[in-house]
C-alpha cells in the first residue's frame, strides 16, 4: 500500500483522533498529492515497508511520503564510530538510518532554511545490538507557519538511544515519535526542553513501546512559556505481557510566565505485567517566589533573577546527559 491511499483511508487528523487531542488540527492545510506516494528506496531498504505503511495511522508519518520525499538512505556500519548531521533541502524529507552492532553515533537534525506553508519529515532509524546513539536539534527560532516531525525508532539488545531537543519556534509545531525496544536491556531517553512566547504552539506525542524485559526509557520535558503559548505532551508507555524488569518514567515541568500561557499533559501507561516499576509526573506552576526573594534581597535586579532561574530551570534538562555533542550544543544554545 502507499502512502496516499492509506491517508484517504484514514482521513486529515481530527481533534476526536487520539493521536491529535490538543493540535489544533484547522491549522492544517488540505494536500494535493500529485505523485503515487510511493518511496522506492525506503522500500528496498526496510523490511515489511508497506505492511508498516498499511498499519500506519499518524497522518504526520505518512505526509512526507505522500508528498514523495526523496529517501536518504545511510548504513553506519558495526562498530563505528560517527558524527553526522542531517538537513532536509526540501518541504518534505524522508532519512532511513540504518546503525550497525556496536557502533557509537551523533546526530545532529538541522533546519531546512526555506519558508514554506508546511514543512513535513520523517525518520526511520534501525538501531543495532549494543549501539550508542545520539539523536539532538538545537536550532534557531523560525517563523515556519507549521513543522512535523515524525521519529520511528527501533532498538535491538542492549542498545541506547539518546534523544534530546530545544523547541524555540514561533509558529506551530508537532513532534511524533514509535520507539519500540524490542531487545533486552534496550534504553530509551527523551528530553525535551521548549522556550515559546507570542502564539507559538508546540506538540508533543510519544509512544514507546517496551517489547522485551530489562527494557529502560525516561521522559523528561519541561516548558517555558510567555505570551498567550501553548504547548501539549501526550505520551504513552506499552510494557508487553512477558515483558519483566521494565523501567518507566515521565516528568513534564512546566513554568506559566504569564497570564496567557497554557499547558496540556496526557500521560498513558498500559501495563500487561506485573513486575515493572513506571511513573508519571507533571508540575505546573510560576517562578519560585522564594528564590526570586532571596536573589533580590542579594541586590540582584528582579528581571536579572528571573533569568537566572529561568536559565538554571532549562539548563537542568541536560544536565543528566554524558559529556558529548549532543550536550555540549544544547548548554551552548541555552547560555546564548
Amino acid at each position: 500500500m502507499d502512502a496516499v491511499t492509506r491517508i484517504q483511508q484514514i482521513g486529515m487528523p481530527r481533534r476526536n483522533n487520539e493521536l491529535w487531542t490538543f493540535f489544533p488540527v484547522a491549522k492544517i492545510p488540505a494536500q494535493e498529492y500529485a505523485g503515487t506516494g510511493t518511496a522506492t528506496e525506503a522500500a528496498a531498504s526496510l523490511p515489511d515497508f508497506e505492511k508498516l505503511i498499511a498499519n500506519e495511522t499518524d497522518f504526520a508519518a505518512l505526509l512526507p511520503l505522500a508528498k514523495n520525499a526523496r529517501t536518504m538512505v545511510k548504513a553506519i556500519p558495526e562498530g563505528a564510530n560517527e558524527m553526522a548531521m542531517l538537513k532536509c533541502n526540501d518541504d518534505f524529507g524522508h532519512t532511513v538510518l540504518d546503525i550497525g552492532k556496536g557502533a557509537h553515533v551523533s546526530l545532529e537534525i538541522l533546519d531546512n532554511k526555506v519558508q514554506h506553508e508546511i514543512v513535513a519529515e520523517r525518520f526511520d532509524i534501525s538501531v543495532g545490538e549494543g549501539a550508542d546513539v545520539e539523536i539532538f536539534f538545537a536550532n534557531p527560532a523560525s517563523t515556519l507557519p507549521l513543522r512535523f516531525r515524525h521519529f520511528r525508532i527501533t532498538q535491538a539488545a542492549s542498545s541506547t538511544v539518546r534523544f534530546s531537543n530545544i523547541l524555540t519556534d514561533s509558529g506551530i509545531g508537532r513532534i511524533s515519535m514509535d520507539c519500540d525496544l524490542d531487545g533486552e536491556g534496550a534504553s530509551f531517553d527523551y528530553r525535551s526542553l521548549s522556550i515559546l512566547d507570542n502564539t507559538a504552539s508546540m506538540h508533543q506525542r510519544l509512544t514507546i513501546r517496551h517489547n522485551a524485559p530489562n527494557t529502560v526509557s525516561t521522559q523528561l520535558a519541561r516548558n517555558l512559556l510567555s505570551g498567550s503559548a501553548y504547548a501539549s505532551y501526550d505520551g504513552m508507555v506499552v510494557v508487553g505481557e512477558k515483558c519483566t524488569k521494565v523501567n518507566s518514567g515521565q516528568l513534564v515541568n512546566t513554568i506559566l510566565l504569564s497570564e496567557g500561557a497554557s499547558v496540556s499533559v496526557k500521560p498513558v501507561l498500559k501495563i500487561y505485567h506485573d513486575d515493572v516499576e513506571c511513573t508519571h509526573g507533571n508540575t505546573v506552576g510560576e517562578l519560585d517566589a522564594e528564590q526570586m526573594f532571596y536573589l533580590v534581597s542579594r541586590g540582584i535586579p528582579k528581571e536579572a533573577a528571573k533569568k537566572m532561574l529561568m536559565a538554571s530551570f532549562a539548563k537542568e534538562t541536560f544536565y543528566p546527559l554524558p559529556d558529548t555533542p549532543a550536550k555540549k550544543r544544547l548548554l551552548q544554545t541555552l547560555a546564548v
